[in-house]
Formats: C-alpha cells, structure tokens, sequence
C-alpha cells in the first residue's frame, strides 16, 4: 500500500516538473536567439522578416525572385539567374524557426520535391538553425544544398553587410 501511494506521489509530482518546464521553454525562434553566436539576430527574425532576407539576398546575388510565398513559418521562393548559360531556375525553402533549431530529412525530401515538380535546377534549404545529420546524409549526392545559419551569415556578410551590420531587414 505504501509503495503504491509513493509511486502516486512521485507520479504526480513528475507532471508537474513537466509542466513546469513546458511553460518556461522559449518559443521555437527563441531558443535560435538564445543559441548565441553572431547569426542569433537571424532567429529572431520574424518569418515576413526572414522572407524577405532571403528576397534580398537572391536578388542582391543577381537572381529575379519569380515566385515568393509564406506559409506558417515556412518560405517558399523561386528564382531565376538570368546569366545565359549558367544561369539556373532554383527553387528557396526557407525555415525560419525550425522544431527544436534543427532541420530533418524531411524538409530536405520536401525541397528536393518541389524543385523536381517545378523544374528548377537546384532546391537550397535555409535555415538560422543548424541540419541534422540525417538532412546532411540525405542532401549528399543531390540537388540540393544546406544553408545553416552560420554560412546563411556569411552570405549576408557578403552582399548585404549594411544588413548585417544593423542586425535588422
């Protein structure tokens, strides 16, 4: 009987440790800015915000943005470079504020078939977080390259440095 109220006891106190921590994790873009680092300002980005980054960052690199679209916290962009020859359609996947700062497989498959659907060139999946290693495995070999948000950094260094110099869009 002891060992059962026991059990019940640290069962009940178990949820609520649970709710506790639930009520104080920060919200998904939070848990980006709070990672630290110079491109923490990126996370904290609002989606409008990060599409239109990424907007100006394409058309800064010389490409025309045909296409752009924001659903949730998801962008999705088409771009063309106009360069005869090398010049390319590419399609954007755009994660603002990835579960848990990280981007899976899964949103890899999605941008790999959504460039195939639409005939673009390439799909680049961007992100302020980071990629799992299973993103990374299944990119290798593929159309498809992986901005994090250091390299994402680096890009906006690059082209857009009175951006990243006021840390805002």
């Amino acid at each position: 009987m002891i060992i059962l109220i026991v059990s019940f006891v640290a069962l009940c106190v178990g949820f609520v440790l649970i709710a506790f921590i639930s009520r104080a994790a920060p919200p998904p873009g939070e848990a980006l800015a709070r990672a630290g680092g110079p491109e923490a300002w990126i996370g904290r980005l609002r989606p409008e915000e990060f599409q239109k980054l990424l907007s100006l960052l394409l058309a800064e690199m010389k490409f025309d943005v045909e296409q752009s679209s924001l659903r949730g916290g998801d962008v999705d962009l088409f771009a063309v470079n106009p360069t005869p020859i090398t010049g390319a359609r590419i399609y954007v996947r755009g994660l603002a504020h990835p579960r848990l700062g990280q981007v899976g497989e899964e949103e890899v498959r999605i941008a790999l078939e959504a460039a195939r659907a639409e005939m673009a060139g390439k799909a680049i999946v961007v992100t302020p977080g980071s990629f799992t290693a299973e993103a990374r495995a299944s990119a290798k070999g593929a159309p498809v390259d992986l901005l994090d948000g250091p390299a994402l950094l680096v890009l906006v260094k690059k082209h857009l440095p009175q951006i990243a110099a006021e840390q805002r869009v």
